[in-house]
């Protein structure tokens, strides 16, 4: 029981002040600090779609050999995998991609890369794909 009632009244039609939720808020810091241009976010072309993404990392490694036949075969193909996280809204990418659906990526100044996808996780809103690209030196 409060020790005093608090009643408002609104005039001219006003609607009621809403106090924001804390998940309100969170999706709003989303976009104005996270997914800010000047800030974290960079502009690219994903599958020809201009949208603001984040990179997460970027590291250059041997591909791995592979075990076929019972016998460890490791070609000297000079191949490399590049793995790269992806942070994407999900209202400007759209439904969540299968895994191994390729990804066309292309910067401000029209250099494509092509990438698959080893892994999307969605949570509040944002995406997190685990991209691969094998490229040779």
């Amino acid at each position: 029981m409060a020790l005093f009632e608090l009643e408002q009244h609104y005039e001219n039609g006003q609607p009621e002040y809403h106090v924001p939720t804390f998940r309100e808020c969170a999706e709003e810091d989303i976009d104005l600090a996270f997914f800010e241009a000047n800030e974290h976010a960079a502009l690219w072309k994903v599958n020809g779609k201009e949208t603001l993404v984040i990179f997460e990392s970027d590291d250059l490694r041997d591909r791995s050999a592979h075990w076929e036949a019972g016998a460890k075969q490791n070609f000297d193909t000079a191949l490399y995998v590049r793995n790269t996280v992806l942070h994407i809204r999900v209202k400007d990418y759209g439904p969540n991609p299968q895994n191994g659906k390729y990804l066309i990526m292309e910067n401000e100044k029209g250099r494509k890369r092509k990438y698959s996808i080893t892994k999307c996780e969605e949570e509040d809103g944002i995406y997190r794909m685990i991209l691969e690209r094998v490229k040779s030196p």
